[in-house]
């Protein structure tokens, strides 16, 4: 059978997926689903970590807490519960999603028309929907910031014990903040215009360690379909670079809230564009790679030495910004911090950055 992937797209109902699999779900509200365990990585959700969210309307998945891998679209969820791969086997992961939506050869084209039609209009209402949110949830930011304490003694405790001196932090200027629980918080800004957009802070206590703003908490509402973004630049703005040739024209890439705050230690007089997590690195080097091309600057990636996704993602850091212009070892330079595991431990070691 011959059938296209937007029919299927249309056609297709998420719960159906699920049903078809025997996965069991739950409705957080009315327009997501919350599976616990991963269709990709298998972890299995525990009390308080991050379960498989799932969007009823356009079967956008995610699990927060997994692999760049554990994300897609409809069709991804249905190739990864069926075991397939849905690069070299995608004609059977489209036949097996038309099966399940009751799309036969004998399916009227009228019909499938009309459904391409309501698809495509619903997912364009919900997209000016979900921007026109994220934009509200945006515009709290700054004053939300704002009513966070500048001093905490549990949240100044740790980063104390991360090596990271409070005091010093605060000589830099308004970086870092904390939450009532004491996590300290780091702003997150937006690569285009350097505003404020999110929130993300280091929880002291339970799981998932890095949290950002929840839309629906921002708003006061769950009926909502956007989401907060955290695509942008921890600590420091794209935009500090300087192209005249005047200012700083090195950016340190670092990964999470407490090596983002190392770097504006360890790094004085750079740009620190942090990310809020690894797999977010890629996306902060296309951004600023071709600013740093135009200033002729540096771009330093500090990846977490775990063996696994830190350094993964840090490699294709790496590659998105040769394709922009920079390249590995004159204009890309990865900072070395074993044996410690991250710039924040290496730093409370007694790690130093030495200029070339």
């Amino acid at each position: 059978m011959k059938v296209a992937k937007a029919d299927v797209n249309a056609a297709l109902c998420v719960t159906a997926a699920l049903d078809r699999f025997g996965v069991q779900y739950r409705n957080r509200n009315q327009h997501e689903i919350r599976i616990a365990m991963c269709p990709v990585c298998g972890h299995q959700k525990r009390r308080g970590a991050e379960s498989v969210v799932v969007n009823i309307e356009s079967g956008a998945w995610i699990h927060h807490g997994g692999t760049p891998k554990c994300r897609g679209d409809k069709l991804a969820l249905i190739a990864a519960f069926a075991g397939l791969d849905i690069s070299r086997e995608f004609p059977r992961v489209l036949e097996l999603g038309a099966e399940i939506a009751g799309i036969s050869d004998g399916t009227d084209p009228g019909e499938l028309a009309r459904m391409r039609a309501t698809h495509d209009a619903a997912r364009e209402a919900r997209d000016r929907r979900a921007a026109e949110e994220r934009a509200q949830g945006e515009a709290m930011v700054p004053a939300l910031w704002g009513s966070l304490p500048t001093r905490h003694p549990w949240g100044e405790r740790y980063l104390a014990g991360r090596g990271l001196d409070p005091a010093e932090l605060r000589q830099l200027g308004d970086v870092v903040r904390y939450y009532r629980d004491g996590s300290p918080a780091v702003r997150l800004h937006d690569f285009e215009t350097g505003a404020p957009i999110n929130i993300v802070r280091r929880r002291l206590f339970g799981d998932p360690k890095i949290l950002a703003l929840d839309l629906a908490d921002l708003l006061g509402t769950e009926h909502i379909v956007g989401t907060c973004s955290t695509i942008g630049t921890l600590a420091g703005r794209i935009h500090d670079l300087d192209i005249a040739g005047e200012g700083p024209d090195v950016a340190i890439l670092p990964e999470g809230v407490a090596d983002s705050l190392a770097a504006l230690l360890a790094f004085p007089g750079c740009v620190v564009v942090g990310a809020s997590g690894a797999d977010r690195l890629k996306h902060i080097a296309a951004a600023i790679a071709p600013r740093l091309v135009e200033a002729r600057g540096w771009l330093l990636i500090v990846p977490h030495v775990d063996g696994g996704k830190g350094e993964t993602c840090a490699a294709d850091a790496v590659r998105v910004a040769s394709r922009a212009g920079l390249r590995l070892d004159e204009s890309i330079h990865l900072v070395d911090v074993r044996p410690s595991k991250d710039l924040a431990d290496a730093w409370r070691a007694g790690w130093r950055w030495s200029w070339q």
